[in-house]
């Protein structure tokens, strides 16, 4: 079966966006326990069809008030599953790793034949929940993170890391200081990763200059507020309207705090985002929004991966327990508009379907 959603125009990414994640990809095969596991190019994703078995999925809806992109690739987890022939079971939680291991172990109770993990928690944290599911004859795959000897499709982070680094010293012609937020560190290893993946392309800049990491929130928390807050001490503490080029937000909510502070600081600074949202989109479009380009990880092409392997696995299909990596999508001030009509038309759908699941 081929992706059910279509990208849409604005989530495509170009030779140049995905030059870069594809290279990573590909060089970063490793081994784990049991099987090779490989790391397999955002455009190498193979092609599953249904067999006819009926396949209970089991999929813990733990995305929260900001979390749109995880709620899109729930989304298509469940259409794509429903498309298939399946059955999708869930439980509502919230979005920490407590409430999404704890909807997983409830999961395996539910007479499932495979189970989804994913987002927060990773490989490790989740081990003893595969080992189990594997006792009970449950087959296992992991949402935007690895899962033990399981098929996984995953963010190209350091490919996002790469678009994002590239724009902004193209912007900046290599000059200037910039500093970065996203929610705590140690709470989405992906943030983590895209942030040190931009520190390092800032070290060998010898004209630039990266200020200490602004700590953000987590996503239990009011999140835009914290961001302005963070931002606005960031300013004060910075006086020079020339002590800062850019900030970069690898997560939508601390990035409309931050264009927030700076509008009320009436400072002048380019901000960059990470993650679409309906709110995020609507201020980038505004004529005088600071925010100049943004990545995304099109969830909604995950969610039908996901829902692929998924259901794949369960029918008794050959599935190698590779990690896939998703496209990195990338949009510029000029964009902003469309892409928010489009994500719009996303979400409603979102919505409607997982309604039914008590999403």
């Amino acid at each position: 079966m081929e992706d059910t959603a279509p990208l849409p125009h604005s989530f495509k990414s170009d030779r140049r966006q995905l030059l870069t994640g594809l290279a990573l990809g590909v060089a970063a095969a490793a081994l784990v326990t049991g099987a090779p596991r490989e790391a397999v190019a955002a455009d190498a994703f193979p092609t599953f069809k249904s067999n006819g078995k009926k396949v209970r999925v089991g999929l813990g809806l733990n995305y929260g008030p900001f979390n749109q992109p995880w709620r899109r690739g729930c989304w298509r987890i469940a259409q794509t599953v429903k498309d298939m022939g399946g059955e999708l079971i869930t439980i509502r939680g919230e979005p920490s790793k407590a409430s999404e291991q704890a909807a997983a172990r409830q999961l395996l109770d539910r007479g499932i034949d495979v189970l989804v993990l994913g987002i927060y928690s990773g490989e490790s944290e989740t081990a003893y929940i595969v080992d189990d599911a594997k006792r009970r004859g449950i087959k296992t795959v992991g949402f935007m993170v690895n899962a033990k000897d399981s098929p996984a499709v995953l963010e190209d982070t350091w490919g996002t890391g790469a678009v994002m680094g590239n724009w902004i010293q193209n912007r900046l012609q290599r000059q200037g200081t910039i500093v970065q937020t996203a929610e705590d560190r140690g709470f989405y290893a992906p943030f983590d990763e895209e942030v040190d993946m931009l520190s390092l392309m800032t070290k060998f800049q010898p004209r630039m200059k990266m200020l200490p990491f602004m700590t953000g929130s987590v996503s239990t928390t009011d999140e835009i507020s914290k961001g302005r807050e963070n931002c606005l001490s960031l300013l004060q503490a910075n006086p020079n309207p020339q002590s800062v080029q850019l900030i970069t937000s690898w997560w939508w909510p601390l990035t409309v705090g931050a264009s927030q502070a700076l509008k009320q600081m009436k400072r002048d600074a380019i901000v960059t985002n990470h993650y679409f949202s309906n709110q995020l989109l609507s201020e980038m479009a505004l004529p005088d929004s600071p925010i100049a380009f943004s990545t995304d990880v099109p969830y909604h092409i995950a969610g039908d991966r996901v829902g692929q392997l998924a259901m794949a696995l369960g029918q008794g299909q050959d599935v190698p327990n590779n990690s896939y990596l998703t496209p990195v999508a990338s949009i510029t001030k000029a964009e902003a508009g469309q892409a928010l009509a489009e994500l719009k038309s996303m979400d409603d759908q979102a919505i409607a379907l997982l309604k039914q699941y008590g999403g």
